[in-house]
């Protein structure tokens, strides 16, 4: 408290209270409220307003502290569908504003698509075992069953990962050029305030990354509250992609992920028809391209 303190005497105003939430701590002033944060992103601010992408609390500690103080925004309730439009939108003008083509190497391109097919060639192995070890038991848990009923969503996802996979690295390999920019990389939805503006805040996992991370985020952890579609065509419509950039984008949303079962059936129950519900939703994307090979 008194290290606090100390730190808080180099600014104009006298502390009325404070209160710690979580990893932040909330100080009430003279001149109003503040937010006070271990952790210093001021080059991660700089780059992003050099990029003119100006959504995020201002900080008014100078850029050699050990900490971020910036002045408290009450964040304004509203519907979570309507938070996560916000959130996509916002996120797509990140990435639009930020991008650039990185020139890789053949081998280097080569390796990333290795990863993508020895990971689905995995999967497509580790849930063939399974499925063949659970059709061998004598009787099924919920959750096993829910899974073998569902496995074939598994085996095509797969596989359309792939086939994809393989056209996306012979269609890529003559450009040897990748789209990055700056991602987030921890996007919950309380970490987007909105009140005269949206603000982004927990900003100290962002880097320079393949902007599909911060897409793939959203859709998993609120594809129940959204159409999966129109989110999609909303990220394409603000930063544009073109058909090899949405296919990759593609492959990595529907690249599933190993699933494990805990001695907890009913919470492993729950857990996979929730993923089963969201893989349902890219199969149907998938499939609505496949019957209109010319749109995006």
């Amino acid at each position: 408290m008194n290290d606090l303190k100390e730190k808080l005497s180099l600014y104009n105003f006298k502390i009325n209270s404070i209160k710690y939430l979580g990893k932040v701590i909330i100080i009430d002033t003279t001149n109003g409220k503040y937010v006070y944060k271990n952790g210093n992103n001021y080059k991660i601010y700089e780059y992003l307003e050099s990029r003119g992408f100006n959504y995020f609390p201002k900080s008014i500690n100078s850029k050699d502290t050990s900490y971020e103080l910036t002045p408290y925004i009450k964040d304004l309730k509203e519907p979570d569908e309507q938070k996560i439009n916000d959130l996509v939108n916002l996120v797509s003008f990140l990435h639009e504003k930020t991008f650039f083509y990185k020139e890789l190497d053949l081998d280097e391109l080569k390796t990333m698509y290795e990863n993508l097919n020895s990971g689905a060639d995995y999967l497509m192995k580790y849930y063939n075992d399974l499925n063949n070890i659970i059709d061998n038991t004598t009787f099924m848990s919920p959750s096993e069953y829910l899974l073998v009923r569902n496995i074939d969503l598994f085996y095509y996802l797969i596989s359309f990962v792939k086939v994809e996979s393989t056209n996306w690295y012979i269609n890529i390999k003559d450009k040897r050029s990748i789209r990055y920019s700056m991602v987030h990389n921890n996007l919950k939805l309380n970490h987007l305030l909105e009140n005269n503006t949206s603000y982004l805040i927990s900003w100290n996992k962002a880097k320079i990354d393949l902007p599909y991370k911060d897409l793939k985020t959203i859709l998993e952890d609120n594809y129940h509250k959204i159409d999966i579609e129109n989110v999609l065509k909303t990220y394409v419509k603000n930063n544009k992609l073109d058909k090899n950039e949405y296919m990759f984008l593609l492959i990595n949303l529907a690249l599933p992920k190993r699933i494990e079962f805990t001695n907890n059936t009913c919470f492993d129950c729950y857990k996979l028809s929730n993923y089963v519900e969201y893989l349902r939703k890219i199969e149907f994307i998938i499939q609505k391209i496949d019957k209109n090979a010319n749109k995006i």
